[in-house]
């Protein structure tokens, strides 16, 4: 590829390679990411310079490293990142946790706040309601708190049928403490349903809120039932539901194309295609066991990288029957097949920002955050997009992952 269009890859183009500081994960990540993909191995050996970024090179950014850089910003601490001792960083947690009256969980726990502070900023992730509880500790505004639950632990952002999240919403944009969202839960206990109409609906979409009595009414609208029909789930669960259709038309053609399929006669229709053709088309580089099932992620030597997820029939068929939610890796994966398959003979580099395009929209409309570069999974896509054959190199790639990895117990 040519390295003049290495600028142009929509991540942080102005930096130079040599001024990034320690604790700028999505910097130092693009930079890599633009310093494999202009590599000159990279066009002849595509899948080998991948897999061997994502397993030896690529760094794996976890809970922990974003809250001590969050601390470190905010503390205004000017010795290198790297060296700040951990101990630096718990104090400054529990001293803003006592400052701001903040209880050190919200259930019953015996456990001291110094030890779950210590698994704070050593964790790979942790609950979703732990980044509330961190977020009033920390007085965390709720752009704060958007971007570790999008950015951070990859869900959802803010989830405005759930009348707790709303409270905790109100509460880090009017910096109000734990116990002001203690009186608004008890508030909300009490408060009598908001009656409706057939077709009233709520939106959680650009939310003001900007007195009591603005979040009073809205809680009163949630307890009655109001419908939402732009909530961040059910837009999310569309844009599936969107992208698998294309999805089933593209193998749809895959299947009629197919010189065995044409022997028999067969005429494929897109709703014949099924979770487990899904699986075969886009998992065809996971092995299969005895049972018929892919294999453990476990078995996979990338299994922390991709977090534990694979797009299997059950997967699949668990989000069509709402018993998952939609995350951003079945969008990303969904869109990253079609994009692969529609533009097969375009210009990588061409076929690179149109996926980015829609993806972006895609994530925006679901209530998620932009793709992101330190994600190993949505790097992995990205550079999988820049070569020659995308969907083969994405196969080849989980397959060498199985292939590297010791042997583990089905």
């Amino acid at each position: 590829m040519n390295n003049n269009r290495m600028q142009d890859l929509d991540f942080e183009q102005t930096v130079t390679f040599d001024t990034v500081k320690d604790y700028e994960f999505t910097r130092r990540a693009a930079q890599k990411f633009r310093q494999i993909v202009s590599l000159d191995s990279f066009e002849d050996e595509d899948a080998d310079v991948i897999f061997n970024y994502l397993y030896k090179e690529m760094e794996l950014v976890s809970f922990g490293d974003y809250l001590r850089r969050y601390i470190y910003e905010r503390a205004g601490l000017t010795e290198p990142f790297n060296e700040v001792p951990q101990e630096v960083y718990r104090e400054i947690v529990m001293d803003s946790f006592k400052e701001t009256f903040t209880p050190k969980s919200m259930t019953q726990t015996s456990t001291k706040l110094s030890s779950l502070v210590n698994n704070w900023l050593t964790q790979a992730s942790v609950k979703r309601e732990t980044v509330f509880l961190i977020g009033f500790g920390l007085r965390m505004t709720q752009e704060d708190v958007s971007d570790f639950l999008t950015r951070v632990l990859k869900e959802q952002d803010f989830d405005f049928h759930d009348p707790d999240e709303v409270i905790y919403w109100y509460c880090y944009r009017h910096q109000l403490g734990y116990s002001h969202a203690e009186e608004y839960k008890s508030l909300y206990q009490a408060l009598s349903p908001a009656p409706h109409e057939k077709g009233q609906v709520i939106s959680g979409i650009n939310l003001k809120l900007e007195t009591e009595g603005e979040l009073v009414e809205y809680l009163k609208k949630l307890k009655g039932g109001w419908e939402d029909r732009l909530s961040e789930k059910s837009q999310s669960f569309q844009e599936f539901k969107s992208l698998y259709a294309q999805a089933q038309e593209i193998i749809c053609r895959m299947y009629q194309q197919d010189e065995e399929e044409l022997h028999r006669g067969k005429v494929w229709t897109p709703e014949e295609i099924s979770p487990s053709d899904m699986e075969k088309v886009i998992c065809s580089g996971i092995p299969i066991n005895d049972m018929g099932n892919l294999k453990k992620m476990s078995a996979s030597i990338l299994s922390r990288h991709f977090s534990q997820k694979r797009f299997s029939r059950q997967r699949i068929t668990n989000i069509l029957n709402h018993k998952f939610p939609v995350e951003r890796f079945d969008l990303i994966t969904l869109q990253f097949f079609i994009t692969s398959q529609e533009m097969a003979e375009e210009d990588p580099f061409n076929r690179y920002h149109a996926f980015l395009e829609k993806i972006r929209g895609i994530l925006s409309r679901s209530g998620m955050a932009d793709i992101y570069i330190v994600n190993p999974y949505e790097c992995f896509v990205l550079m999988c997009l820049l070569t020659d054959c995308p969907l083969a190199v994405f196969s080849e790639i989980w397959e060498k992952s199985y292939e590297e990895a010791p042997a583990a117990i089905e």
